[in-house]
């Protein structure tokens, strides 16, 4: 049985983006999280410390914004992918930070094809 205790959580943009980036790199199809090069044309594939560098978080006035910056796996279903990579990080954040998912918006952003091999 657990107990209720008074107060408030405050969970940090970085926090947010790490759990975001640990769910979006469990889901099938996703090879790794993309970093954008400042006035390059061109991304980096993240190591896996460093996965919060492709999630954009932001407050808006009806909750967070994530913006996400995936590499896929050639040749999977890109449409059931993102529905599933949003599910997951919706379902993680909710379960981590108590964010609640009516006040979550998730935009992906697909940077790259890369093979697994």
């Amino acid at each position: 049985m657990s107990d209720i205790i008074p107060g408030s959580l405050s969970v940090s943009n970085d926090v947010i983006a790490d759990i975001a980036g640990y769910a979006a790199m469990s889901c099938y199809g996703v090879v790794g999280m993309a970093e954008q090069q400042q006035g390059v044309e061109s991304m980096r594939l993240l190591p896996g410390q460093r996965l919060r560098k492709g999630v954009l978080v932001s407050a808006t006035e009806n909750g967070l914004q994530l913006d996400l910056h995936i590499v896929l796996e050639s040749g999977v279903n890109m449409k059931s992918v993102c529905q599933n990579l949003a599910s997951s990080v919706s379902f993680t954040l909710s379960e981590i930070a108590q964010i609640n998912p009516a006040n979550l918006k998730i935009a992906i952003h697909i940077d790259a094809l890369k093979s697994r091999g």
